[in-house]
C-alpha cells in the first residue's frame, strides 16, 4: 500500500489534495484502503458465477 502511495501519480494527487485540507496520512491510508476493497469487490463479484436459486 505505501509502496502505491509513493509511486501511482493519481494517489499522489489525492494525497497531496487530502494533505491540504486538513486530513492526517492515516485518514487518507484508510479511504484509500475503503476504495481499493470496494473495486477489488465489484471484480469479485463480476467473477462469481450466478446463484442458483
Amino acid at each position: 500500500m505505501f509502496i502505491r502511495l509513493r509511486v501511482d501519480p493519481r494517489t499522489q494527487d489525492y494525497y497531496e489534495r487530502r494533505i491540504k485540507k486538513g486530513k492526517t496520512r492515516r485518514e487518507i491510508v484508510r479511504c484509500l484502503k475503503r476504495h481499493a476493497a470496494r473495486e477489488v469487490f465489484q471484480l469479485v463479484k463480476q467473477l462469481r458465477p450466478a446463484s442458483r436459486s
